[in-house]
């Protein structure tokens, strides 16, 4: 019983790692970039390009080592939870040098409302930070990634 209970709290930790190697992978190129304050051309280039690129080969060159390529399929799926989940949370830190007060004590209690329906909020909040386009392609590529790898690990392809 204790070795079940046990190997349940490491999958647990294992999950929560992918999540936050996720969020890591893709909020904080996405904060550096709204940090920077690029001209705008650039800046919508880089956070539609740059960011899922970073994403991307961040499962890239971890899927090979054999703590992630155990969970062929989990892992890019967590990573994207990761990229869901803390995405109100970077797009407000991220706005802060452009006057963003959504981490304010007095906004706090609002901005932890829209963080509890993040998948929603994280939409909502990317087309407003210029975060969209690359939304769209890190999900897009997370998903293609789990795909291939459920089936290439059944054997199926």
């Amino acid at each position: 019983m204790l070795d079940e209970a046990d190997g349940g709290i490491k999958k647990m930790i294992k999950a929560v790692e992918f999540i936050l190697i996720g969020a890591a992978s893709y909020w904080i190129p996405d904060i550096l970039i709204h940090w920077l304050n690029p001209p705008v051309t650039v800046w919508i280039a880089l956070l539609t390009l740059l960011a899922p690129a970073v994403s991307g080969l961040t499962w890239c060159l971890l899927s090979v080592k054999e703590r992630y390529k155990r969970s062929p399929a989990s892992f890019p799926l967590l990573m994207l939870l990761g990229i869901w989940i803390f995405g109100p949370l970077a797009m407000a830190v991220g706005v802060i040098p452009a006057g963003g007060k959504f981490l304010t004590a007095e906004a706090l209690p609002s901005f932890l409302s829209l963080w509890a329906v993040s998948p929603l909020s994280t939409w909502a909040m990317s087309l407003y930070s210029g975060s969209l386009g690359g939304i769209v392609i890190v999900t897009l590529t997370l998903l293609i990634a789990a795909a291939f790898n459920g089936l290439k690990h059944r054997k199926i392809l």
